[in-house]
């Protein structure tokens, strides 16, 4: 890279208030008040490296320059970044069914129909993902994985390509012998949906029977007691926007704490870009026409329905904005379409948001970049 090349920062770079993130390349870094600056800096203004380095002639800063240009935070103002995605994080839907209906879940008001993905469809999904190396891999989009008939096939084939399997689940269908088959190796992690320690609750925000939340339960706690769950281990998701929802946190702690390490997660629950909206979830609204911070979803997480067709997000509930099909195309293509790039420069800031896009319902949407 020539010294009088422009450069800017890489339109997937952000900051929180304690870390950097690159979301391209997956890497997080401790936050840096000096690293800020320039980053937040050349963001608006692209400067050379003769420039930068002469305007600040402590070695120590173009020392940091050029780290930052070797981790890719830093890039050639020239460069489009549009078409860049790196798949370091699956979800495919395998079973669109749900035996439960949680009410702070699209599944309570528009219940989806049970299909299953094929296991031939599957496996060629996998052999797409030939030469990457995801995080991990999950089986579901709203769905409830232990209800696909295929589910341990399916995990054979993962553990077979060294995919790690990310397992979400309500537990509800955790038998003995599952828990002892999920054991065996081959996890990233499991996260149970399991809101609240009291039946009742538990059954309300479920909507479900008693007789579920005791199954669930004793699925909790075998695979705790197993020491299951893979390399990150095993959490518990606290769902619903309640007054009570510290209280619920609390007491699932305490209890399930006691089977084996566990984080239990409070989540701040959201209307999945306006599926659901009632009392227990948060609302988000943005405004069109003007430019937004990104968002990890389009640049790192693949999001793959029953049918094989690559769709948005996660968020993205029905799944209406389908960017191609993975039965007629691999995924750079897919990715790299112009319909991808436009998406892409409108939720990394690079135009205008247009009117109408599910991003702006959307919670995960960054509003800034390096906010101060």
């Amino acid at each position: 890279m020539s010294g009088e090349t422009p450069l800017k920062t890489s339109i997937f770079v952000f900051s929180t208030a304690s870390r950097l993130v690159n979301n391209l390349t997956n890497r997080f870094y401790e936050y840096d008040p000096e690293a800020f600056d320039l980053l937040r800096r050349l963001s608006n203004a692209p400067a050379d490296f003769e420039t930068l380095t002469s305007s600040n002639p402590d070695p120590g800063f173009r020392s940091l320059l050029e780290y930052l240009i070797r981790e890719q935070m830093i890039v050639p103002a020239s460069r489009d970044e549009t078409p860049c995605f790196v798949p370091h994080r699956v979800d495919i839907e395998t079973c669109r069914q749900c035996n439960a209906r949680c009410r702070f879940c699209p599944q309570s008001v528009s219940p989806k129909p049970p299909e299953v993905m094929p296991l031939e469809l599957f496996g060629r999904i996998l052999s797409r993902l030939d030469g990457a190396s995801p995080e991990w891999v999950a089986l579901n989009h709203y769905g409830e994985p232990l209800l696909d008939p295929h589910f341990r096939e399916r995990v054979r084939m993962l553990r077979a390509r060294g995919l790690p399997l990310y397992l979400f689940t309500n537990g509800t269908l955790l038998k003995d012998a599952t828990v002892d088959f999920l054991c065996e190796g081959g996890l990233y992690e499991v996260t149970f949906n399991f809101p609240s320690l009291d039946p009742g609750e538990w059954g309300d925000l479920m909507q479900m029977k008693e007789r579920f939340y005791w199954n669930a339960r004793r699925g909790v706690e075998r695979f705790l007691s197993r020491g299951g769950g893979g390399g990150r281990g095993a959490s518990i998701s606290v769902n619903g926007r309640t007054a009570n929802a510290a209280e619920r946190v609390a007491r699932l702690r305490e209890h399930f704490s006691a089977f084996g390490p566990v984080r239990i997660i409070r989540e701040d629950s959201n209307s999945r870009a306006s599926a659901i909206e009632n009392q227990l979830v948060r609302i988000d609204a943005r405004s069109a026409g003007r430019r937004y911070g990104g968002c990890e979803r389009f640049v790192a997480h693949l999001h793959v329905s029953w049918e094989g067709k690559v769709y948005l997000c996660c968020q993205d509930y029905e799944q209406r904005t389908v960017l191609g099909d993975l039965r007629e195309s691999d995924i750079s293509s897919i990715m790299a379409s112009d319909f991808a790039r436009r998406l892409r420069a409108e939720v990394f800031g690079q135009s205008a948001m247009a009117a109408g896009r599910l991003c702006l319902n959307c919670n995960k949407l960054r509003t800034e970049r390096f906010p101060l």
